[in-house]
């Protein structure tokens, strides 16, 4: 069998890492092979570069096409809703924000946002914000890296669950859906509507406790945090993962609408797979979300520095090339001379065809790079923004007009107050409040000034990141 196009997924699930891979025609795909590597963290690296060398090379897979998806905990998920007036510069205030999360300089995150309503007329756009640290997705890279891998996207594992189980389906009004991914010892549960991600937490398995209880707790938590409109509905549950196959029917006992993952997806699976499509779910999401154009939820981690930038013509000369050979052997038993002419004149005429598009492509590729370098720019001045205005801006604002300061300091986002005011007691509440400062605390005692009669006052507060 000849495949146009082959994805690897690759999940880093606790100490295992599962790969599968998707051969086939442009976005339908074969489940064709599979691997589970245990321990791969303690693994010498040679020895783990070598079982994945063997793999790639028995099933005769490319490394051209991998995606690689992280744990659930190590994601962070925000969902923010923005006035539709940023939309021409949505990435630069998406990019303010992840800034705020940021609790300092060494600690950075590497972020990417789906726009989940694009509609032209609504008052705000919301925006669900992916977020993962610099320092743990820089580790999980060099440790491919040592095994010879170059991932083209990272996303969350359970994200490609999501693309895999929403292939096809029609985001249905109002309705909602429940991925519960059952691992060794720890529950992820997704809730899916309108097509994207509403609800997501991982949680441990007590080891006295119930498939069944576990999962009618967490599924009740995630409607009560989802907050369903009266006419919204819980459509179906969903199980995938390792153990779900062995839950399953004390699940259904008590959950009539609940189905296994292998049972609702549509595509083909190689006979000698068919056991490990439950086990497999989110390594072949992930190879789903490599196989298509426009997966459900587009999501990428990886920097933009470490992207592989690929065209939609990318895969154009290699179709035109395969159609050639094809006609070429056939053209071998026949009129040779004759055949070998007409595919010249033929691939010559392709060539042509496609020189307009790639004059284009190149062009917009240096316009692009020409913008980013632009926006690069813009960003460092806004990392480089001094918080001190927009904190007094804000002490003006919550201060009484009978209170007024004699010292401010902001050291590390350590900052000290004082002065004087009418009633010192009923500032504290009101600092609190603000959504730059938190931890207010008295340093000293508070006394009245003999010749304003006011209170004076020294506080001590934090600068919330």
């Amino acid at each position: 069998m000849i495949y146009l196009k082959t994805s690897v997924g690759i999940e880093l699930r606790g100490e295992d890492m599962l790969i599968s891979s998707l051969q086939g025609y442009f976005s339908k795909g074969t489940f064709t092979h599979f691997r589970r590597i245990a321990n791969y963290r303690n693994r010498v690296l040679e020895d783990l570069r070598m079982e994945v060398n063997q793999f790639f090379r028995e099933a005769g897979l490319g490394r051209d096409n991998v995606i690689l998806g992280i744990p659930r905990k190590d994601i962070v998920l925000r969902h923010l809703d923005l006035p539709s007036g940023v939309a021409d510069n949505l990435r630069q205030v998406v990019y303010y924000q992840v800034q705020s999360f940021e609790p300092t300089e060494e600690d950075k995150f590497y972020f990417d946002y789906t726009l989940l309503n694009g509609s032209a007329s609504a008052k705000k756009l919301s925006v669900q914000l992916v977020m993962v640290r610099q320092s743990t997705l820089d580790g999980y890279l060099q440790i491919l890296r040592g095994i010879g891998i170059r991932p083209v996207a990272v996303l969350g594992s359970s994200m490609g669950l999501a693309n895999l189980f929403l292939q096809d389906r029609k985001p249905e009004k109002d309705s909602t859906h429940i991925l519960a991914d059952l691992g060794p010892s720890s529950l992820e549960l997704l809730a899916l509507h309108h097509g994207g991600i509403a609800y997501s937490r991982e949680v441990p398995r007590e080891s006295d406790q119930s498939w069944k209880d576990l999962i009618l707790r967490e599924v009740d938590e995630a409607l009560s945090k989802m907050r369903l409109a009266p006419e919204g509905t819980l459509e179906q549950i969903v199980l995938a993962g390792e153990a779900s196959q062995s839950a399953y029917p004390e699940i259904k006992a008590e959950i009539q609408d609940c189905e296994l993952l292998k049972n609702v997806i549509p595509g083909e699976i190689s006979e000698q797979n068919r056991s490990h499509v439950q086990e497999a779910a989110a390594s072949l999401g992930l190879a789903y979300s490599g196989m298509v154009r426009h997966p459900a939820i587009r999501i990428n981690l990886l920097p933009a520095a470490l992207r592989i930038r690929q065209t939609r013509w990318a895969y154009v000369p290699a179709a035109i090339l395969s159609l050639a050979i094809v006609a070429f052997l056939i053209a071998l038993g026949v009129h040779k001379i004759v055949q070998n002419r007409k595919l010249i004149h033929e691939l010559d005429r392709q060539i042509q065809s496609l020189t307009v598009p790639v004059q284009k492509v190149q062009t917009l590729r240096k316009q692009s790079e020409t913008m980013e370098k632009r926006s690069q720019s813009v960003e460092a001045l806004l990392r480089s923004r001094d918080m001190n205005l927009e904190i007094l801006r804000e002490l003006t604002t919550i201060l009484p007009p009978d209170t007024y300061l004699t010292t401010y300091s902001n050291r590390g986002g350590t900052i000290q107050i004082g002065g004087q005011s009418g009633s010192a007691y009923d500032l504290v509440s009101k600092l609190e409040k603000s959504p730059f400062l938190k931890d207010v605390v008295q340093k000293g005692s508070i006394f009245k000034d003999a010749a304003s009669g006011k209170d004076r006052f020294s506080f001590e507060m934090k600068l919330e990141k």
